[in-house]
């Protein structure tokens, strides 16, 4: 019998797809390299109310991307990683436009929060920036809370959904279920909050009122209350304007980590009545 070489594997990739339930836990070994907070619940509500895309090679995925739609008018970019071995090959930008496309095709704004290194790429694709936010990082208290009152979700939402300016109802219900304790609406002063776990911190966030947060005392108090109730680090994304919150979280012992540009590409406009919003839901959900 005449001897045969071995036939190398044939190499096959890289493939755009869409991503589904069974690749949860490859997505999360994306954002576990990135050093970044979602879990896989987060990997979730992405696949079950938006949508995922990725670029697989060999069978393994190397990037993804995520777009989850807010409304009839609004549709969230984020989720945009790249195995460290891989970068340099253009998934990110090839996922990005694929998103965009997408999106287009739905005829909506395409939203998200930049990184400054990220808002170099953004703007050559078209993104203008609108608001600025700052993350800080720190440590709960850790109090013992009495029994959780079950919030008022209704109005919480409501609040939240107006000062963003879509329709994110799926979102924070998800974030409620997920962590009531977090939930907060208070009728005095419309003020909302909501969070959720993360795989390094707690998320607080986001936070909103139904009017102009002119008194920053207020939704510091809020903070306050619900930092002290969280055990372990907390993160939290807010808004550069809320000086007085800054100066709270300062003395709570938060630290600043990085900031965030806000970014649209489309027609849709966010609120004009001035910023309602005191912190967001996280860069990956606005």
């Amino acid at each position: 019998m005449v001897p045969t070489e071995a036939v190398p594997p044939q190499h096959i990739g890289p493939r755009l797809i869409s991503l589904s339930q069974d690749n949860i836990d490859e997505a999360m070994e994306l954002s576990t390299e990135a050093a970044w907070n979602q879990t896989a619940d987060d990997w979730q509500l992405f696949l079950s109310h938006g949508a995922v895309f990725g670029i697989v090679e060999d069978g393994v995925l190397s990037a993804s991307a995520a777009i989850m739609p807010y409304g009839i008018e609004v549709a969230w970019i984020s989720m945009v990683l790249t195995r460290k071995s891989r970068r340099g090959c253009g998934f990110g930008t090839r996922l990005l436009r694929h998103c965009l496309s997408e999106i287009d095709a739905q005829n909506r704004t395409a939203v998200l929060d930049a990184t400054p290194a990220g808002e170099v790429i953004y703007r050559k694709l078209g993104f203008e920036g609108y608001d600025t936010f700052t993350r800080w990082a720190g440590t709960g208290g850790g109090k013992l809370c009495c029994a959780a009152v079950a919030p008022d979700l209704a109005p919480a939402i409501l609040t939240a959904n107006q000062a963003f300016g879509a329709d994110r109802t799926e979102l924070l219900s998800n974030f409620a279920r997920r962590r009531s304790d977090l939930c907060r609406y208070e009728p005095d002063t419309t003020l909302c909050a909501f969070g959720r776990d993360g795989r390094l911190a707690t998320q607080i966030g986001p936070i909103a009122s139904a009017s102009s947060l002119s008194d920053g005392s207020e939704i510091a108090a809020l903070v306050t209350d619900l930092i002290d109730s969280i055990a372990g680090p907390v993160f939290m994304d807010v808004a550069d304007h809320c000086t007085q919150l800054v100066a709270r979280l300062e003395t709570l012992g938060f630290e600043k980590q990085r900031p965030f540009l806000r970014m649209k590409r489309g027609p849709w406009l966010p609120p004009e009545n001035g910023s309602t919003i005191a912190a967001i839901a996280g860069p990956e959900f606005g």
